[in-house]
C-alpha cells in the first residue's frame, strides 16, 4: 500500500483542527520543531520516522487512519467513554460553527478517500459531526 504524504498531511491537519491545536501547542506537545510540523501538515517532504515520533504524543489518534486512511480517526474509547488519554470525550468544543468547519474539511478529504475506496469511513465521520452539531444546537 502506497503512502501518500499529502493525504497524511490533510488527515493530520483535520485531526489537529478538530482538537483545536495551534502550532505553538503542537510544538510544545511533540517537542518537534515548527518546520517539521508544518511540512507534515502541508504534506511536503518529511520522514515517516518524524511522523511516528510526533504521533506517539497523541494517545487518541489512530496511526492506521493517519497514515493509510483506514479505520476510525480516534482509537476506541473505554467503557466509561474516556479517550485513550483518559479525558472525557475526544472533542474540546462542539459549537455548531466549529462543526461546520470540520464538515467542510471532510468534503476536502472525501474526494481523496472516495478515490481510494474509503467512502464508508468518511460517511461515518460526517454522521458523527451531524450528531455533535445537533447536540450543540
Amino acid at each position: 500500500m502506497a503512502i501518500d504524504l499529502q493525504q497524511i498531511g490533510k488527515r493530520f491537519r483535520f485531526y489537529t483542527n478538530l482538537k483545536e491545536l495551534e502550532m505553538e501547542q503542537l510544538v510544545s506537545i511533540t517537542g518537534s520543531d515548527e518546520t517539521t510540523l508544518s511540512n507534515i501538515i502541508c504534506g511536503k517532504n518529511f520522514l515517516l520516522d518524524e511522523l511516528v515520533a510526533i504521533v506517539r504524543n497523541f494517545n487518541d489518534l489512530n496511526p492506521q487512519w493517519l497514515i493509510y486512511g483506514e479505520g476510525s480517526m480516534f482509537k476506541p474509547m473505554d467503557e466509561d467513554g474516556n479517550c485513550p488519554d483518559g479525558h472525557k470525550g475526544c472533542l474540546q468544543k462542539d459549537k455548531a460553527a466549529y462543526l461546520q468547519q470540520m464538515k467542510d474539511m471532510l468534503i476536502e478529504l472525501d474526494a481523496a478517500e472516495v478515490a481510494k475506496g474509503h467512502h464508508a469511513d468518511v460517511n461515518a465521520l460526517k454522521a458523527k459531526l451531524d450528531q455533535l452539531k445537533e447536540a450543540s444546537e
